[in-house]
């Protein structure tokens, strides 16, 4: 806002009638000058401001984005949400031994500890 009324003096200043500059005081023109470069000074204070800002602005909006994608860990901290694949629940694995003394690799049927084979083997 002080800028743009600056500004605003400074064209006000220099557009008069030639026939008026003539007759301007002495010293107006050094007045002028001066006005002129502390425009100047402020149109590039600005410009290096909003190069800052937008540094500053991209810089937290990496931050936003780490934060996003960490969920609170059981304890207060910060874990790592993992891949989105993390959502989903992962599917338990069947409590049964195999002929070979192994657990069984499969995956437990939904509300079970043992996979479709070896439930019917449970029951």
């Amino acid at each position: 806002m002080r800028a743009a009324a600056i500004v605003l003096l400074v064209v006000t200043l220099v557009s008069p009638a030639s026939s008026q500059q003539e007759q301007a005081p002495p010293g107006e023109l050094e007045r002028v000058e001066k006005t002129l470069q502390y425009a100047t000074d402020l149109k590039a204070k600005l410009a290096a401001m909003s190069a800052e800002l937008d540094q500053f602005i991209a810089e937290l909006s990496e931050q936003k984005g780490a934060l996003q994608n960490k969920k609170p860990a059981p304890f207060g901290g910060i874990a790592d949400a993992g891949p989105a694949d993390a959502a989903r629940p992962k599917a338990a694995r069947c409590a049964a031994m195999t002929a070979k003394g192994e657990r069984c690799t499969r995956p437990a049927v939904t509300g079970s500890r043992y996979c479709k084979q070896h439930q019917v083997a449970h029951q």
